[in-house]
């Protein structure tokens, strides 16, 4: 199984509390994040640390190592659910976290069921979106009852660096006609741009938005923290 040391990422650790941009609730618990860009940190900053959460993780891929729900799940006591195709990857991620992934094709799941099954509320609080390639993750995009649920967090992986142009704005044009605000666009991890992170404005501090909104692309670091 891959560790931390296979990929190119920074980390959070305790220590570095004092150089958040905003020092969120319940920040004081986290010894260190998971993500490959500091997507958890963002998630739990714009939410200012919450805990009892729910989430959904499309893209499960590794169980911990540069995963987005992990810290949500073990240490915010997060319920949700992922989805991963591939049977083995599946069978791993449940032997080690306690909610579900699923064995599902992203791009033809029936999301209402499987959210019903879970009593998710019409809110959502985090949505991950990160398959391959690009045009998949559209297509996911494209499947998901946006009309019936919201989330209140969504990182959504473009891979800008390697993908149309038009694929990239049909994505943001899809979050923006649904009411989301893009607070980062091409988030970058190692010098490629790869992500858009949203917010419902309906849900979330304008505040705290404030501190986080970006027209630049930045590394996930920068994002959230005075580095």
């Amino acid at each position: 199984m891959p560790s931390f040391s296979d990929y190119t990422c920074f980390r959070y650790f305790k220590e570095n509390i004092t150089t958040l941009k905003y020092e969120f609730g319940n920040a004081n618990l986290i010894d260190n994040n998971y993500s490959q860009s500091f997507q958890d940190m963002f998630v739990l900053s714009v939410l200012d640390g919450k805990k009892n959460g729910t989430y959904v993780e499309i893209g499960g891929d590794d169980p911990i190592v540069i995963n987005n729900t992990y810290l949500l799940e073990s240490v915010y006591n997060w319920k949700g659910v992922s989805f991963e195709i591939e049977s083995e990857k599946v069978n791993y991620y449940n032997s080690v976290r306690k909610n579900n992934c699923v064995c599902e094709n992203a791009i033809t799941a029936d999301y209402i069921k499987i959210f019903e099954e879970n009593n998710f509320s019409n809110q959502i609080d985090y949505l991950q979106l990160d398959i391959d390639p690009s045009e998949q993750t559209l297509a996911c995009l494209k499947n998901l009852p946006l009309d019936t649920y919201r989330f209140s967090v969504i990182t959504y992986e473009t891979d800008a660096y390697r993908s149309s142009f038009e694929s990239v704005e049909e994505s943001r044009s899809i979050f923006r006609d649904n009411g989301y605000q893009l607070i980062a666009q091409n988030v970058l991890n190692c010098g490629h741009a790869f992500e858009d992170w949203y917010i419902d404005p309906n849900v979330i501090d304008s505040r705290v938005v404030d501190i986080f909104k970006t027209e630049q692309s930045l590394d996930g670091i920068s994002i959230i923290c005075n580095i």
